[in-house]
């Protein structure tokens, strides 16, 4: 099997949209969730924090922006991250080649709709209506994600949209590794976007899912999570290729699992079934010892179930050892990015792979008692990291485990 190494980064989010800034905005803890925004906050009754990407503040490309205007902001973000990726990467594309591109999201082009329902004037003559139908439509196809991306950057390889939820960035970046792992493709990017959208800040405040205030990973006073949005890709390329280009390599990917609790449309499984085998099956496609594992890039939501899940199946896979086992959660800065999340996670520990330091738990004072397990949630900042578990759990029990490793030079001409 060809090993895939990560060349390129490529960042959306609402902490920075530039990747060192972004790194050193981690590194020191800063917070991404501000004030609610993008929606009127008097309708939801004190729960009003947010974290919300301003894009053109952040990125200066306007002809990426002003191209992408027509279509959902997940794709404008996804564009955006796209572009800084192949930047970062130093990849020419040519005219013809097998490049692909694989996203993953939640709410795909949603906001397409409730922009319709926000500023169309019903009232216009029919054929008027029908051709702004027409036009509009044709930006809200969820494939659109993936295939206007691959039409403006001139990707001719594979091209899909996986919409798994919350775990769907991970889905995207296990498929595209297994696919290079085959040699089916020599380069492709893959990650997760999506925007801020009214129906699914709605959804979690009915669910009661959301914090006033902070979210606390894992924390004993944990009160919930806060929405957030963006974007955030890798560029996964087939190791001989990126040596053949002499490209900067940050890490490699090792291992990837999957599973489903089949359990229940929005709770987690409290044995933590599905979180146990996938992070099970990616260790055994690694050939990784649990004990070998820096730390766990967690989905860490801040909400009371999806931890309690969580840290049960990080008990049942790595048992005694979880003593010695940093855990983190960047949600505690990002927000839950939604299908953007497990990416932008996934960026995170490469650039954790890549620097040699590991981000330290925002917010998260004091590990629940109920847990009866105890884990390190303030590492030393400068720290051998050798592997990276990062895992994603997402409605209708949908989990995605992938493991990033420090690239070994000793062992690159296999």
């Amino acid at each position: 099997m060809k090993r895939v190494v990560i060349t390129g980064v490529g960042i959306v989010s609402p902490l920075a949209c530039e990747k060192d800034a972004f790194w050193q905005k981690i590194l020191r803890g800063e917070t991404g969730v501000g004030d609610l925004t993008k929606l009127d906050p008097s309708r939801f009754k004190g729960i009003t924090k947010a974290a919300e990407v301003d894009l053109e503040k952040e990125y200066k490309n306007r002809e990426v922006i002003n191209h992408f205007q027509p279509y959902g902001k997940a794709v404008t973000y996804a564009a955006a991250a796209v572009d800084m990726g192949l930047k970062d990467a130093g990849l020419e594309i040519s005219q013809k080649n097998n490049y692909g591109i694989i996203l993953g999201t939640t709410n795909g082009n949603q906001d397409i709709v409730e922009r319709i329902a926000d500023e169309w004037n019903l009232d216009m003559d029919h054929e008027d209506l029908n051709q702004a139908a027409i036009q509009t439509l044709r930006y809200f196809r969820p494939v659109e994600l993936s295939a206007g991306i691959a039409r403006y950057f001139n990707l001719k390889g594979t091209n899909m949209v996986i919409p798994t939820a919350c775990a769907a960035g991970n889905y995207a970046i296990g498929t595209a590794y297994s696919m290079i792992q085959e040699g089916r493709s020599s380069v492709i990017i893959a990650g997760g976007a999506d925007p801020f959208t009214r129906s699914c800040y709605t959804v979690f405040y009915r669910l009661g899912a959301m914090a006033k205030d902070h979210c606390k990973p894992f924390d004993q006073n944990r009160t919930g999570m806060i929405v957030g949005e963006g974007a955030a890709v890798l560029v996964l390329e087939e190791l001989e290729h990126a040596l053949t280009r002499g490209a900067r390599i940050y890490g490699e990917i090792t291992g990837y699992g999957l599973a489903c609790d089949a359990y229940d449309p929005t709770a987690p499984d409290p044995e933590g079934s599905g979180a146990t085998l996938s992070m099970t099956n990616a260790l055994t496609s690694g050939n990784i010892d649990a004990k070998n594992i820096t730390y766990v890039s967690a989905h860490g939501t801040g909400t009371k179930a999806n931890d309690a899940h969580e840290v049960k199946a990080m008990n049942n896979v790595f048992g005694d050892d979880i003593s010695n086992l940093y855990v983190n959660g960047i949600k505690s800065m990002l927000g839950h990015c939604m299908g953007a999340a497990s990416a932008l996670e996934a960026v995170t520990a490469v650039l954790s792979l890549y620097h040699q330091q590991i981000p330290r738990n925002t917010n998260t004072e004091k590990i629940d008692e109920s847990f009866n397990t105890h884990f390190q949630i303030q590492p030393p900042l400068e720290y051998r990291v050798e592997h990276v578990l990062s895992n994603s759990f997402a409605f209708g029990g949908n989990i995605c485990s992938v493991i990033f490793s420090t690239y070994d030079t000793s062992t690159s001409q296999q």
